[in-house]
């Protein structure tokens, strides 16, 4: 079949503005900060990052985040489906998995970017380094909990934090602040976790996830 050049051009062209058309996604707001972890097993650090973004070609366009530590080439890709959702203050957040070292205790020392992608592969990104300064595994004092016949005991330095229970997928059933003697009622839970801030820092520690134990 023969097609006509003067049909040809506005045809390319108009499917050239319709391709165009699009709009790359925007990181409105971040936050994040390096945490201790403490998993029963392991101790780490743990980079958490949540963030709220639009998209003017909805919501539903947003794809994939990636995090990069410099020049280190250390990269963790985050499709969608793996993002944490939460809704805070009256505004829509997004969360990724904890990002944690491929070995050892301690993350990349490194200018971190975070790229946000939509489906055509349109970019938007933030770059923070972490204080490169922060404390090493050898100067923390690390708190020590444990829950024994529905009480909570807390030793160490710091006198209260926020309990997390989970169910048997880690999923979240609900927080509260706690203290050495608080009385904890599992319920369905079969995990639990304290998260418990560093005052002088965006930090702080999370031990846990660790699971109920049947007396």
């Amino acid at each position: 079949m023969r097609i006509s050049k003067g049909l040809l051009i506005p045809a390319v062209t108009a499917f050239l503005m319709f391709s165009c058309t699009g709009s790359a996604p925007v990181i409105e707001e971040m936050k994040w900060r390096i945490l201790y972890r403490d998993d029963g097993q392991n101790r780490y650090e743990e980079l958490s990052v949540f963030f709220r973004a639009r998209d003017p070609d909805g919501v539903e366009d947003l794809a994939s985040v990636s995090v990069m530590a410099g020049e280190s080439g250390f990269i963790w890709d985050f499709p969608e489906d793996k993002w944490i959702r939460l809704r805070e203050g009256g505004a829509d957040w997004q969360g990724l998995p904890g990002i944690i070292p491929l070995t050892g205790f301690r993350l990349p020392d490194a200018l971190y970017t975070f790229r946000l992608e939509d489906l055509a592969g349109r970019i938007d990104e933030i770059t923070f380094r972490p204080d490169p300064d922060r404390l090493t595994d050898d100067e923390l004092i690390w708190p020590e909990v444990r829950i024994e016949e529905n009480l909570l005991h807390l030793d160490g330095p710091f006198s209260r934090g926020m309990l997390i229970l989970r169910d048997e997928n880690l999923g979240f059933l609900e927080s509260g602040d706690v203290s050495d003697g608080t009385v904890v009622d599992a319920g369905d839970a079969v995990f639990w976790e304290l998260w418990i801030p560093l005052v002088d820092t965006s930090g702080g520690f999370r031990l846990g996830p660790y699971p109920f134990v049947n007396p």
